[in-house]
């Protein structure tokens, strides 16, 4: 059967295409985990220096999306990736303003360059050994967000609080909906709380709401810095 006709099966099978939509519902949308990591890490971090509103804004978008780098024989795969590639891009921008800024982050690595070179490293073996780890199995547990914790601290210590918090976020959504998360992986246990299952209406309601608290929040920060 060719893959037009495997698209027209199942738009026409009603069991299908119910299943189809559970997959593409059982999760959060990338910006949804963008956008509540960053309010969140706001809120916790609550920044009172240029430095730490930097730290927040670059753990909280990070953070907030690693755990779905494990998407990658999934229908959402391209939904993951953009939501990683926004979180990346903001913590570039942050980075060079800082740079730029001599806000402290750029300044304070380079001055102890080996602590951050062993962070790094152990931060890219972690994003590999996830991206290639079945759905909502190693990435989604507390033992995956303590090793992001220390793997950030070494980089960055400040940068550990704010990705963890970030992290801890995305693991929390994921319980409200319909699928496991196995937060104490490797043992099989997983929970549960079926009290959101993802559709479009609760994902666009999540994710403007954190973009909306996100702004005000680091507006606020920004106003009382600057």
């Amino acid at each position: 059967m060719s893959c037009s006709g495997v698209k027209h099966f199942i738009w026409k099978n009603p069991i299908c295409r119910e299943n189809t939509g559970q997959r593409r519902y059982s999760r959060m949308m990338g910006k949804t985990h963008y956008a509540i990591g960053l309010a969140t890490a706001l809120a916790v971090i609550h920044p009172q220096t240029l430095n730490e509103c930097f730290v927040a804004v670059i753990g909280g978008s990070i953070g907030g999306v690693l755990a779905d780098n494990d998407t990658l024989d999934h229908d959402y795969h391209s939904d993951a990736l953009s939501g990683q590639a926004l979180a990346f891009a903001t913590a570039a921008i942050v980075l060079a303003l800082d740079y730029f800024l001599n806000a402290g982050i750029c300044s304070t690595i380079s001055g102890r360059p080996m602590l951050p070179i062993i962070g790094m490293i152990g931060f890219i073996i972690l994003y590999v050994v996830g991206y290639f780890s079945n759905h909502r199995t190693f990435t989604h547990s507390f033992l995956a967000l303590i090793l992001y914790a220390l793997t950030s601290s070494l980089i960055y210590m400040p940068l550990g609080i704010s990705l963890s918090v970030a992290y801890l976020s995305h693991l929390l959504l994921d319980v409200l909906n319909k699928k496991k998360v196995p937060l104490l992986y490797p043992l099989r246990f997983g929970i549960c709380l079926k009290l959101c299952y993802a559709s479009k209406t609760a994902n666009k309601v999540l994710m403007y709401t954190g973009f909306a608290a996100t702004i005000i929040l680091l507006g606020i920060s920004l106003f009382l810095i600057l």
